[in-house]
């Protein structure tokens, strides 16, 4: 489904609504799908986490319909009064609504809190919404008064007949290996996270995993934020794995299959990995690739180093903004590109079949091969940098090995 299917459904199941508040839980939507794609998620994914609308329209008219189609929780809303004086009132009246949705629950205690006349900075009230939350009420240094809530997670469940993994978690990262025994998938998320509703399912054997954006904005404050998760799939696995993590870093170990990974917030570590194709992202991390087979990849780190140790490859393209670039592999052919923008580049193959580009913008180039290479030889220099050269290329080879290095060396070595 994409951004606006849902708006229209939702604005449709919620017509009754007056429009001030359909205004706000309308403007609740826009800004998740924002700050979704701040996290590079796709419309999809973000329909996906928020949920169906019809759902989000069920919670949105049971509370409004509770409260005359007016106001909700008058009664706590005349209760709540000077902070100083009324904090046992408010907690008294927060008891009283422990049965409500969390949606409910999150966004009365929201709007009461504005309410809180507080003296200073950093005065904070805990409450127990429900059995499953936590929520701190403290005004911040800007006058503003926030809500911050963690909810206690325990998913662990089994699956059968699971031949393709898509996961994406805005809550923690990911780790996916194989089981130790059988053909069962497992998911296993475990801790505390402000994301309240998980997605754990096998549709026709494509085992999705997804944490549903909260609808109400809140995050953990003085309590334990750690959560893990760990995906099993079924020693014989040999499918496409696709993973998203906005807030950790992916692993993926002893494992087979396309891949396609990304990570806005952590690290890529790729372990005895054998598939054709491997697209790798990191945001703010590095991304290493060892002990693995993997035909083509495509690696990119905008915030960390990039290594990659592979056997036989045929297109590679490996790429950091912010750190060095190590490829060894046993044979490349077709198209291999490392670049570096503030970092050295290194390169080391036992064959080569195919072109070879190297270029750094702020470190050194240095490249291992055979001695006499199946390559013409074209190496740039600028008045900052140096060449030396180790290496017999071939004039009649179809393939070009292509180095430059705008500050540093470039160093052409003879394997021994």
């Amino acid at each position: 489904m994409k951004k606006q299917q849902f708006i229209d459904e939702l604005t449709r199941a919620i017509a009754q609504v007056d429009p001030q508040t359909k205004a706000e839980i309308m403007a609740d939507i826009q800004e998740h799908f924002a700050e979704g794609a701040s996290f590079g998620l796709t419309e999809e994914e973000i329909c996906i986490k928020l949920g169906q609308p019809s759902q989000i329209a069920e919670q949105v008219l049971e509370e409004y319909n509770a409260g005359g189609q007016q106001t909700t929780h008058n009664d706590f809303t005349d209760s709540v009064g000077d902070l100083m004086g009324s904090i046992g009132d408010l907690l008294g009246s927060i008891g009283n609504y422990a049965g409500h949705s969390i949606y409910t629950e999150v966004r009365r205690v929201q709007k009461e809190a504005e309410r809180i006349k507080n003296d200073g900075f950093g005065r904070q009230i805990d409450i127990q919404c429900d059995p499953q939350i936590r929520v701190d009420i403290r005004r911040t240094r800007d006058g503003t008064t926030r809500v911050w809530g963690g909810y206690d997670i325990d998913i662990d469940e089994t699956f059968t007949g699971v031949n393709s993994l898509d996961v994406s978690l805005s809550s923690c990262g990911i780790k996916i290996v194989p089981i130790e025994q059988g053909e069962t998938a497992r998911v296993v998320i475990q801790g505390s996270s402000r994301y309240n509703n998980f997605i754990v399912e096998n549709q026709n054997g494509r085992l999705i995993v997804a944490d549903k954006m909260p609808l109400v904005r809140f995050e953990i404050f003085n309590f334990n934020s750690k959560l893990d998760a760990t995906i099993y799939l079924p020693q014989s696995f040999d499918g496409n794995i696709r993973a998203n993590s906005s807030a950790g870093g992916i692993t993926v170990a002893n494992l087979r299959g396309d891949l396609v990974l990304k990570a806005s917030a952590g690290s890529i570590v790729i372990d005895n990995h054998r598939g054709a194709t491997a697209h790798l992202r990191s945001s703010a991390g590095s991304v290493s690739v060892k002990n693995s087979a993997i035909v083509d990849i495509d690696a990119k780190s905008s915030a960390g180093g990039v290594s990659i140790e592979t056997e036989d490859t045929h297109n590679l393209a490996v790429s950091s903004s912010a750190g060095p670039v190590r490829v060894c592999a046993g044979r490349i052919g077709g198209e291999t590109r490392i670049s570096s923008s503030a970092g050295a580049a290194y390169l080391e193959a036992r064959e080569v079949a195919g072109n070879i580009t190297a270029k750094t913008s702020a470190g050194g180039v240095h490249i291992r091969l055979p001695r006499e290479v199946n390559c013409r030889i074209d190496v740039k220099k600028s008045s900052l940098s140096t060449v030396e050269n180790g290496l017999v290329g071939n004039p009649q080879s179809p393939y070009v090995l292509k180095a430059s290095a705008s500050v540093g060396s470039v160093i052409l070595e003879a394997l021994s």
